[in-house]
C-alpha cells in the first residue's frame, strides 16, 4: 500500500516513507492473523484469539490464571473472560481451584483442547513457512532485525503519556470538501489545523 503522491504537501513535516511502512506492517499483520483465523475457523470452527488461548494454556510452565492468559495474549480481562467461557462450553478446557491460593482459580486444557492445540500448532507452522519461504534466509534474517527495532521503537513511544493527535493539514482539492472550519477547500494549498 503506498500513500497518495502529494503525501509531504499535505501532511507538512511527515514522512511518506514512514507512513508506508507502519501502514503495511499494520496490514500485513492483519492478513497474516486472518488467515490464521480462516483456517483455524475451517479446521475447528475456533477463532485466532482462541487458538491463542489453547496455545498459551498448553505452553504454560506454572499454574496458569485468567488474568495471567489475558497479560500474554495482550487482550483486555473481559474479552479473555468471553473466550475462556466460550472454550470452557466446548469442553476444551476447565477451570480449577489454584493449588497454592483458594481465592483464584487456574486454567487446565481437557483431553479434546490438547488433541485440538497438538493439531493447531504444526499446522500454523506450516503456514508461516509457506508464506515466509518467499523470503530468503538472510532476507527473513534481516526482516526479524528490523522488526526488533519497531517493536522497541513502538514499545518506547507506549510507555510515554499519549500526546493528543493533531497537526497541520493542507486537505487537498481532489477530495472536494470542506475544511473543519466549514470554508471550501482552496484548490492550491489550503492549510487546515488539526486536532
Amino acid at each position: 500500500m503506498h500513500v497518495d503522491p502529494d503525501f509531504a504537501e499535505e501532511f507538512p513535516g511527515s514522512d511518506a516513507l514512514s507512513a508506508e511502512c507502519y501502514i503495511n506492517i499494520c496490514h500485513t499483520g492483519d492478513r497474516l492473523l486472518a488467515e490464521i483465523n480462516r483456517r483455524a475457523k475451517a479446521s475447528f470452527d475456533l477463532s485466532a484469539s482462541a487458538v491463542a488461548v489453547l496455545a498459551i494454556v498448553d505452553g504454560a510452565t506454572e499454574p496458569i490464571t485468567p488474568g495471567m492468559i489475558a497479560e500474554r495474549a495482550i487482550v483486555s480481562s473481559a474479552s479473555a473472560t468471553s473466550v475462556l467461557d466460550t472454550l470452557e462450553r466446548r469442553a476444551l478446557l476447565v477451570r480449577r481451584p489454584h493449588p497454592d491460593d483458594g481465592r483464584k482459580i487456574v486454567i487446565d486444557l481437557t483431553d479434546a483442547g490438547r488433541a485440538i492445540i497438538d493439531r493447531v500448532l504444526p499446522g500454523i507452522h506450516t503456514l508461516e513457512t509457506r508464506v515466509m519461504s518467499t523470503l530468503t534466509p538472510a532476507e527473513r534474517a534481516q526482516l526479524m532485525r528490523l522488526l526488533s527495532k519497531v517493536q522497541a521503537s513502538a514499545a518506547t513511544t507506549a510507555a510515554e503519556t499519549p500526546a493528543p493527535l493533531g497537526g497541520i493539514r493542507n486537505v487537498p482539492a481532489r477530495l472536494g470538501r470542506r475544511n473543519s472550519r466549514g470554508k471550501d477547500v482552496p484548490s492550491t494549498n489550503g492549510k487546515e489545523e488539526v486536532g
